[in-house]
């Protein structure tokens, strides 16, 4: 799955292991992780595998001018890179880098794209099942994919009518609404979803990924139903 970390190395030796280790240490995001390590991945291969120790802001300029001359992107793209190379060499190995001098990428003024209530109608009236409760429960819920895809039964309160979201984006936790128009069909949901959990759990499955090591703080919990 996409929002679970991979195990690494208890010494780890290789480099992308190392890094990965020290942004795991301060406390960062996956989403974080990921993007991270994505870009300095990119960084190395665009300066022909050369470790990141032995290169300098000639290097650091060059991969950023590339990105909006040759790769045309957009200026959130290149300051996502920027950002990554930024602590690779400040927080992971370091060392300062100079004032750098590139090319930047071009500021769009975009409007945003809102749906309106004819359209959003007409988008659920192709959906079906699970998958338009997922679609009625973002739009209602003002959720993000990954946190609707991340979300537990735990993180429902029906009695309140809120809903729980823990590291959403910036590993930031908030309430949101639950739509009263969806409550029942998610409760149905709930209760399918409990019916095959007892069936799991007695073929011997219905573990989930537990976050912060807490399978060793709470061994059971990765058979709850809530989680």
């Amino acid at each position: 799955m996409d929002d679970i970390r991979p195990k690494l190395p208890t010494k780890p030796e290789r480099f992308m292991d190392i890094l990965r280790q020290h942004i795991r240490k301060q406390g960062l995001s996956y989403r974080t992780e990921q993007t991270y390590t994505h870009w300095i991945k990119r960084f190395i291969h665009f300066n022909r595998l050369k470790h990141p120790a032995g290169m300098g802001s000639a290097e650091v300029e060059a991969f950023l001018t590339h990105l909006t001359v040759q790769g045309l992107c957009a200026s959130n793209t290149q300051r996502a890179a920027l950002n990554a190379i930024a602590y690779l060499y400040k927080q992971f190995l370091g060392k300062e880098i100079p004032d750098l001098n590139f090319k930047l990428a071009k500021k769009q003024r975009r409007l945003p794209i809102v749906y309106s209530r004819e359209e959003v109608a007409a988008v659920l009236s192709h959906l079906q099942g699970v998958f338009r409760l997922q679609i009625e429960l973002m739009y209602g819920s003002g959720l993000r994919s990954a946190e609707l895809l991340s979300l537990r039964i735990k993180d429902l309160d029906f009695g309140s009518n809120n809903i729980f979201v823990r590291g959403g984006k910036g590993n930031k936790g908030r309430t949101t609404l639950l739509p009263k128009g969806i409550i029942q069909d998610l409760q149905r949901q709930v209760k399918y979803v409990s019916l095959l959990h007892q069936q799991d759990l007695l073929a011997g499955y219905g573990l989930v990924f537990l976050p912060d090591a807490l399978d060793r703080k709470c061994p059971n919990a990765a058979k709850q139903l809530a989680w």
